[in-house]
């Protein structure tokens, strides 16, 4: 920071932020970037971040990235006149699953590094907005397993590229299935040979439902069935 007044709060900690580095001036004011707690990057105004832990000192998780009032008001059912379509259910849930430890499913998504991309978990309205334009109908939930099996994203991530909407027998059916590999006679192809599979049928590398079953010592109908599921057509 030389040839600046800026004050040097490297390590300085406010509320779930730590200041890390240095990032820029704008209009004259110093921004930072910041660790959140909950492992974001949060980049703010210096003295904005120094105010709001003032104003709650009382409350040592404040301020944040926006995780701890996000979870906090998914927790006490918060919603504006935007959020109610029936779609915003959904988001609700999804940021529940990820980022609230004290949802019942914290532990299989948010524990194990699942995410909502950025657009998605600063915007409700973003979401709703997807989702109308995307399929949503009352009944159907929404899924992230197929598409990033298919595409090789791991840890998986709830986001415009990687989700579709599914019946819960889909959603619930894939996700069993998969986690019964070798348990079970009729589950015959892991999470990595669905994810190879697909990768070499939407690449184009191979085409043929029939080559691809031989190859990977399926039935045709289940090569058939887990194309059209991630296209979202079964």
């Amino acid at each position: 920071m030389t040839g600046t007044r800026t004050k040097d709060i490297t390590g300085n900690r406010y509320g779930s932020l730590v200041a890390s580095r240095f990032s820029h001036v704008k209009n004259r004011m110093a921004y930072w970037e910041y660790q959140c707690d909950c492992g974001q990057l949060h980049i703010a105004r210096g003295n904005t971040v120094a105010h709001q832990a003032k104003k709650f000192a009382a409350d040592p998780q404040l301020p944040s990235c926006g995780c701890v009032e996000l979870a906090r008001k998914i927790r006490h059912g918060y919603r504006k006149a935007k959020d109610t379509h029936p779609a915003y259910r959904a988001y609700r849930g999804m940021m529940s699953r990820c980022y609230d430890p004290n949802a019942s499913t914290y532990q299989w998504y948010g524990a194990k590094g699942v995410t909502v991309c950025n657009e998605w978990r600063d915007n409700p309205k973003a979401f709703v907005d997807w989702a109308i334009a995307n399929g949503w109908q009352p009944g159907l939930h929404i899924d992230k397993d197929l598409l990033c099996d298919a595409q090789g994203i791991h840890p998986h991530i709830y986001s415009p590229e990687t989700c579709q909407w599914v019946t819960a027998k889909v959603n619930v059916g894939y996700a069993t299935n998969r986690d019964n590999f070798g348990k079970h006679p009729n589950v015959r192809l892991s999470h990595d040979q669905v994810a190879e599979l697909l990768g070499m049928y939407f690449s184009g590398e191979m085409t043929s439902q029939k080559d691809l079953a031989a190859h990977f010592n399926v039935s045709p109908p289940a090569v058939w069935r887990l194309i059209h599921i991630a296209k979202g057509t079964a």
